[in-house]
């Protein structure tokens, strides 16, 4: 199993790989609200106020999806967030990673 992390810009777009996931078998995900660097520093540390322009295109709020899939349904979940959110190509549009899981607690047939 995989931890699937995908970090997106619009709400809209959360609402559509949630509902991409229950299409194909995913039952569970956990969303956070997020901020980029660039957001804290320019908004909340006012020597870099001035730096906006510096930060990648995109910066402000952001969502973090997250979803333990199976091996076998990686290519599928992924498949999912690019149909919503597209190659990440764009800069500021996001960013989707995966990290391996050798344990697992609380899920139907634990690691």
């Amino acid at each position: 199993m995989e931890l699937l992390c995908a970090i997106v810009k619009h709400h809209r777009l959360v609402e559509e790989i949630l509902t991409g996931y229950l299409d194909v078998g995913i039952h569970g995900a956990t969303v956070l609200d997020a901020k980029g660097m660039g957001e804290i520093l320019t908004t909340q540390v006012p020597i870099f106020a001035g730096f906006k322009s510096l930060f990648p295109v995109g910066g402000g709020h952001a969502y973090l999806v997250m979803s333990v899939v199976d091996d076998d349904l990686m290519e599928v979940a992924m498949g999912v967030v690019e149909e919503v959110v597209g190659d990440f190509a764009e800069p500021g549009t996001g960013i989707m990673f995966t990290i391996p899981l050798s344990r697992v607690k609380g899920l139907a047939g634990d690691l």
